[in-house]
């Protein structure tokens, strides 16, 4: 039997608004805006949520790189942009503060001045440091490279993402600044 049509239908109680959900995901009002799809994770589920923002960290910071077109390795990018902040370093400061081994710094730190990009003096006061140090030509590549980098995600976000998602992302910057900052405790393995 059909239902008539009218004032009737019409202004019926309408049952509470709740998110969608679909295949074991909620979309919320705001994010269903955005086209943005959340897992429902069993409460307190850090586990699944770490896993996922390395995978996305890792795959973005590996296609950032690659779209880019830089001549730099992710790593000569990091120990650059180390000097750049605290002027100078020795191979084992810059390992110490980017998680890399001492062995990984030099060796990078030996390309970077082959490349120009770079300096390295010893220590006047304990001939045992070596100190490195950004050149001219370190800074402007290092300037490049960034710029590269950030034009690269900047296209990606005014083509393929509406003012909405662009707005969920901005409010996520401050909460993965805080997590890469953390001095939470160290994984299993030093790492």
């Amino acid at each position: 039997m059909s239902r008539p049509a009218g004032p009737a239908a019409v202004n019926r109680p309408r049952a509470p608004a709740t998110p969608p959900v679909t295949e074991g995901r909620i979309v919320s009002r705001e994010t269903a805006t955005a086209g943005i799809v959340s897992p429902v994770p069993p409460a307190g589920d850090a586990a699944k949520l770490a896993a996922d923002i390395r995978a996305a960290a890792g795959r973005l910071i590996r296609r950032v790189r690659h779209e880019s077109g830089t001549t730099l390795t992710w790593s000569q990018s990091v120990l650059l942009s180390g000097l750049a902040k605290h002027g100078h370093a020795t191979a084992s400061e810059l390992a110490v503060e980017n998680g890399l081994r001492t062995q990984t710094v030099w060796s990078s730190l030996v390309t970077l001045e082959e490349r120009g990009l770079v300096t390295r003096r010893r220590d006047a006061a304990d001939r045992r440091n070596v100190h490195a140090s950004l050149t001219l030509s370190g800074q402007k590549e290092l300037e490049a490279d960034r710029r590269a980098r950030e034009a690269w995600i900047e296209g990606v976000l005014e083509r393929e993402f509406t003012v909405a998602q662009r707005e969920v992302l901005a409010q996520a910057v401050p909460l993965l600044v805080r997590l890469a900052g953390s001095a939470g405790q160290t994984a299993p393995g030093g790492g």
